[in-house]
């Protein structure tokens, strides 16, 4: 991304022209990081515009787990704000205005883009915009943005860094992520043609759960259908860490398609930075009984109707282990034992619950909550870890490659269809309380389709700041 700063006459650099092509031609000439060029106006004041690399620069790295590995940002060299057929216009549904705090590449994209696309009203404080914008009706420069917009309808630009993630609405974010949510098609595109493809893949990690591929599988489908492109599944037989192979026993993931090939199938270039739009995440979890193969959903069923009958049913999700080895932070830490347990305690005194359904991979929890709820506590047998198992920064999936005696896909296979009967039980139960924000607690919900009759999910990461 190029800021714009003043003209600094102690610096020999290249010069420019301000014309409506002014940050592409900069683009193709900055074969360097943080690179500045002089600008000349000559509608006004000359001045500068310095190159930041979105993910290199502008992303602060120390903010994401070990195991997670970038590029955390698309960097955007190429793009083009008039190929209005590959840009996400639906972002900007909804919104009504637009104010922004930093006059940068980006947000003068943007307001050209609503200005000429949109009725959306657009506020800024810096009349530098003028240069680069025409004036119009719906541009307001003023002397501060305005404190009695509604933020129920107020896209709101800033110049802190904040993806929209974290309020879910993706009505408050910086500059770079308001961008990538509309260009997100182009970044994958890079510079090609969308009518050469139909069909388009993503790479997933190994460190990512049955839950989150499931999840993901299902987000990619409807999203990536908005632009006329089927999501399939192109490898070397693993999806992430799982053999798709095996996937297919239990779950109808529908990935493949004989008319795909190299040539008409796009690769989304990073993971993380598509899972940090709301092209996908603003997509509600739909990992419905649907996804279930017949014979894996009837299992399950006779299961649970073995297990609790017709008995009314606390489900409690508690994760642990590598969510603290890992060092989660925000809506991602999750709640101990003893920080829930008085909730728990109060909801089966109150609501009469015969048992409490625990689904956990941390056997410090389990430990903590039979010595609490003693008999009442059910839980499947499996193999389970505590904290002190884990080296720090090591996640579950490390571990258990490390740990698995030759025997790695089979133990896999055991763990995942052990997880998943653990959320489909948690999904048929009265009541559902979850430790925090997790790809499984969205799955339950969804699977659950809005039938629990009451249900909490804590967030000790956000509340005890």
């Amino acid at each position: 991304m190029f800021r714009i700063e003043e003209y600094d006459h102690n610096c020999k650099c290249r010069s420019l022209d301000l014309t409506p092509a002014l940050f592409h031609d900069a683009l193709e000439k900055n074969p360097k990081r943080l690179e500045r060029f002089h600008v000349k106006n000559p509608a006004g004041e000359d001045l500068d515009i310095v190159y930041y690399d979105n993910n290199d620069d502008l992303e602060p790295l120390s903010s994401y787990p070990k195991y997670q590995k970038p590029p955390f940002m698309a960097s955007y060299r190429i793009y083009d704000e008039n190929d209005t057929k590959t840009l996400w216009l639906e972002f900007f549904d909804g919104v009504r205005d637009m104010a922004f705090e930093e006059l940068n590449e980006y947000t003068v994209i943007l307001t050209k883009l609503v200005l000429a696309l949109t009725g959306i009203e657009v506020y800024c404080t810096d009349r530098r915009i003028l240069y680069f914008v025409p004036e119009h009706e719906r541009l307001h420069i003023m002397d501060s943005l305005p404190d009695d917009l509604d933020s129920d309808s107020l896209l709101y630009i800033q110049k802190e860094l904040a993806s929209g993630i974290e309020d879910g609405r993706f009505r408050t974010l910086s500059s770079t992520y308001a961008f990538h949510n509309v260009f997100v098609l182009q970044w994958v595109l890079a510079g090609r043609d969308l009518s050469r493809f139909g069909f388009i893949t993503v790479e997933i990690d190994d460190w990512a759960g049955i839950g989150a591929i499931l999840s993901y599988c299902v987000r990619y489908r409807i999203a990536f259908a908005r632009f006329g492109l089927k999501f399939i599944h192109k490898g070397n037989g693993y999806l992430g860490k799982y053999r798709v192979e095996e996937l297919t026993k239990y779950f109808a993931l529908d990935l493949e398609d004989d008319e795909a090939t190299d040539d008409n199938t796009l690769v989304v270039p990073g993971f993380m930075a598509l899972s940090k739009t709301k092209f996908l995440k603003g997509i509600p979890h739909s990992v419905d009984e649907s996804i279930l193969t017949p014979k894996f959903r009837a299992d399950m069923d006779e299961y649970y109707e073995a297990l609790f009958g017709d008995e009314k049913v606390l489900g409690v999700m508690i994760r642990g282990t590598d969510y603290i080895s890992s060092g989660m932070t925000g809506d991602r830490m999750m709640a101990s034992a003893q920080q829930m347990s008085p909730l728990i305690g109060e909801w089966v005194e109150k609501y009469g619950f015969e048992r409490i359904f625990l689904a956990t991979e941390d056997e410090d929890a389990l430990e903590y909550m039979r010595s609490k709820f003693g008999n009442l506590v059910v839980a499947l047998s499996q193999e389970r870890l505590k904290l002190s198992d884990l080296r720090h920064d090591e996640i579950l999936s490390d571990y258990e490659k490390e740990h698995a005696d030759g025997m790695y896909e089979e133990k896999l296979e055991d763990t995942t269809i052990n997880y998943f009967y653990a959320l489909y039980m948690l999904a048929r139960c009265d009541s559902f309380i979850c430790s925090g924000r997790c790809n499984g607690a969205d799955i339950v919900k969804s699977l659950n389709n809005g039938r629990f009759s009451r249900s909490y999910k804590f967030a000790v990461g956000i509340e005890t700041k």
